[in-house]
This record gives C-alpha cells, structure tokens and sequence, in this order.
C-alpha cells in the first residue's frame, strides 16, 4: 500500500487503513446484510478484542506461577473480552457526532450500525463481563473489573475532553491488576508485581497516545473547517513534542519490559 503524504486528512485516512481502527474514508451508509455485519465487526473491534484479555493473561500466568485450568483460561479470556468490548462500543456510541467529520468510516456514523443497537452491544458485553468475573473468580476480580469499565465509559463522556487523553493509562493498567486478582487476590497489596505490571501498561499506554495524539484533531467549527487539537493532560501539545514523548515513553516501555524478567526471578515467581 502506498501512503499518501499530501494533507492530514490524507495521513489519517492512510493510518485508519493500516490499522482498522476508523475504517475507509467511504460512504458506508448501505444497510445490506454485508455492510451490516462489517459494521458489527468493526465495532467490537476484534483485534482489541483479542489482545486486551492477552495482557490481563500475562498477570494472571505470573500469579498463579504456572497455567491455570483450560477452562478458568477461556473464562477469564472472555470476562476481559466483552469488557473491552463494551468499554470500545461505549467510546464510539458517545462519539458518534464527532466522529461524522473526523471518522466518518466508523460503523456507527458509516450508517452499519445504528446508535440504539450500538447501545444494546455496550449493556449486553457489559452483563457478560461481570457475570463471569464474580461468578468464576472472586469479588476483588469483579471490583476490579467494575473500576475499570466504569472508569474507562467516564473517560469517553467526560475525562478525555475536559482533563485529557492521559487520564486513560492509569485505567488500562487496571487490566493487569485484575489479571493478577484473579488467582491471587491476596497477594495484590503484598507484591510489588502487579504493580510493576502496572506501571507497565501506564508507561506503554501512554508511549500509544503520544505517538498517535497528532492524529487526533476535534473540529471546532465544520463550517470554516477550522480544528483544535484535544488536551494531552489539561493543556494541548504542538505534535511534534508529543511525538518526542511518544518515542520517550517507549524507550522507558521497553527498559521496563527488560528488567521484568529479572524482578520475576528475583522474587521467586
């Protein structure tokens, strides 16, 4: 695939196209069984999907020092799952405006998918997760699980535009905790492992939104085309420093990631 390098627009257009993330930059507003099911796929965005339930696995393996049981795997797999899902579902559904003039390739402003049913995605994913994390593990997984879900729709309606994009990473980091509680909640304030796991995905997180912030444009006024850019943590930043901080933040990520297989031995996990 070849990128364009002409205006922004034409930068995020090539970016949302190697990543899946915002879709094609077409008029998607076809309701045929196709398009409709396209729409869905994109919404619940399976490779977060995927991954999200991954990160919490690797506290999980930690804790428990081994594999747990194929079973309580596949359970906590899909808890985390449908709580991403609901929380990414929940983003796009409050974005929906905003999005027809920055994505309008996403499912829900492409037409695919209606808000209502976006809506009934949210709720649905939402049960699911809780069910199974109080039902198959224990309180301090389900609490953990309840933070962060809330946390992270709070992030979407309020805290990304009026305190900034860097209010997430301390929410993503919480993935970790509750992969630790999940079998070995007793050891969650005695370790300095699932903490380390934490400032881990804070630190990575972070690295993410730096890099990919200049993308992030929220128009002002669609008349004029005018665009501002939203706050990195109560004040904007010019992209080419947030840039900088993205590859920073990274470099920290990766010393982080190097020393952890040192602390595990070090304490015997």
């Amino acid at each position: 695939m070849t990128l364009k390098t002409g205006t922004t627009i034409n930068i995020r257009e090539d970016v949302t196209r190697l990543t899946g993330c915002g879709g094609e930059f077409t008029d998607a507003r076809r309701h045929n069984a196709g398009a409709r099911v396209s729409g869905f796929l994109a919404l619940v965005r399976p490779l977060f999907f995927i991954l999200t339930p991954l990160n919490a696995a690797s506290a999980a393996v930690l804790s428990f020092s081994g594999y747990p049981a194929l079973s309580k795997c596949l359970l906590g797999f899909f808890s985390v799952a449908f709580a991403s899902c609901a929380v990414n579902v929940f983003n796009d559904y409050i974005d929906r405006e905003r999005d027809k003039a920055i994505w309008p390739g996403r499912a829900i402003p492409g037409g695919r998918v209606r808000p209502v049913e976006a809506l009934l995605v949210v709720i649905v994913s939402l049960v699911i997760s809780l069910i199974i994390a109080w039902l198959a593990f224990n309180p301090a997984t389900f609490y953990i699980l309840l933070a962060a879900i809330v946390l992270g729709g709070l992030y979407s309606a309020y805290l990304r535009d009026r305190v900034g994009y860097l209010s997430l990473p301390p929410i993503v980091g919480l993935i970790y905790l509750g992969g630790w509680a999940a079998f070995s909640p007793e050891t969650l304030f005695t370790s300095i492992v699932p903490w380390y796991l934490y400032l881990l995905g804070v630190v990575w997180q972070t690295a993410h939104i730096m890099v990919y912030y200049p993308m992030h444009v929220v128009p002002r006024d669609p008349v004029k085309s005018a665009s501002q850019t939203p706050p990195v943590l109560f004040q904007k930043m010019v992209p080419r420093t947030a840039v900088k901080m993205g590859i920073i933040f990274t470099g920290l990520a990766l010393v982080l990631g190097a020393f952890l297989p040192l602390l595990v031995a070090s304490l015997g996990y």
